[in-house]
């Protein structure tokens, strides 16, 4: 998977190039959807598939204190790209200049520092340039003087709608991962560093993961089943995501994760948390006890759902 920052660096390649264009937030079905018809087209073409996208997101930049919470991380997304079918990925600098650049101007900005222009895959309802002016039917008329093909990928539904990043966003904010994953074709995958904690899990018998999580949305308080990755290989996870109401009545929310059967040191670590399914609410136990047998019940639960 290679990554370009700019069209020199992507003009260096003298391969057919197909392009999916878009802000891909989630890389959920439907833009998975956008990404396989550019792979199938550059297959055809004999050459290499992109993602064609922008950082930061738009709206950080036209409307910030409206902006939504991302899905994927930057790197989440490339890596995601690379595993439904693209070659590489050209991530431009969104600014309030290209912002404003008209349609045709980005289009044919599009086509001279790109020659090796084959072919373009757009999702539907998908607007472009300066106030969204310009739309399908505009790139259509656009490319077929010059021999470029456009492709305007279906919409996907699941549960009788279309999958969207909006919907994604309140269904994890709400805590139903099990639908949420279901529109993004995988897990909900939460990311960070292992940060010292309390020890409190250790001395439960409990080893505990605390992670700085790099995510701009969690799910609802709760615990969750989850998988994690370590070493290669795969540990079933009970996740508290809370305050701890057992241990204190206010504090920060944190995110902890209980792994199952394992030994070992993480502090430092960049773990990856497929967040599988909510098991339950938090709340506050009696005592240390009970809340360590839950704990244990929550284990065997995620163990069961990480291994189907």
């Amino acid at each position: 998977m290679r990554l370009y920052r700019n069209f020199k660096e992507l003009a260096r390649d003298s391969r057919p190039v197909v392009l999916a264009l878009g802000v891909f937030d989630g890389v959920h079905l439907g833009h998975q959807a956008v990404i396989r018809a550019a792979a199938r087209l550059a297959f055809s073409a004999g050459g290499d598939a992109g993602v064609l996208t922008f950082h930061p997101h738009p709206a950080k930049v036209l409307h910030p204190r409206e902006s939504p919470p991302l899905l994927t991380t930057e790197m989440q997304a490339i890596e995601l790209f690379a595993s439904v079918g693209a070659d590489f990925a050209l991530v431009m600098d969104f600014t309030t200049a290209l912002a404003r650049t008209k349609p045709d101007a980005f289009l044919a900005r599009l086509r001279r520092q790109t020659p090796g222009l084959r072919g373009l895959v757009v999702g539907p309802r998908w607007r472009f340039g300066h106030e969204r002016a310009g739309d399908f039917s505009l790139l259509k008329k656009w490319a077929a003087p010059h021999a470029i093909e456009v492709i305007e990928a279906p919409v996907v539904e699941v549960e009788s709608r279309a999958v969207s990043s909006t919907a994604i966003r309140r269904l994890i904010s709400e805590g139903n991962l099990r639908a949420a994953n279901a529109r993004l074709g995988r897990p909900y995958q939460l990311v960070g560093r292992v940060e010292p904690g309390d020890a409190l899990g250790r001395k439960m018998g409990l080893p505990t993961a605390n992670l700085a999580v790099e995510n701009e949305i969690l799910p609802a308080k709760g615990v969750y089943a989850a998988r994690v990755l370590v070493e290669g290989e795969v540990f079933a996870a009970a996740v508290n995501i809370g305050t701890r109401p057992t241990m204190k009545t206010t504090g920060p929310l944190r995110v902890e994760a209980h792994l199952m059967d394992f030994s070992g040191d993480l502090y430092g670590c960049h773990l990856r948390l497929d967040l599988l399914a909510r098991l339950r609410e938090e709340k506050k136990f009696s005592d240390m006890t009970s809340l360590s047998s839950q704990i244990v019940l929550d284990l065997l639960t995620a163990a069961k759902l990480a291994h189907d």
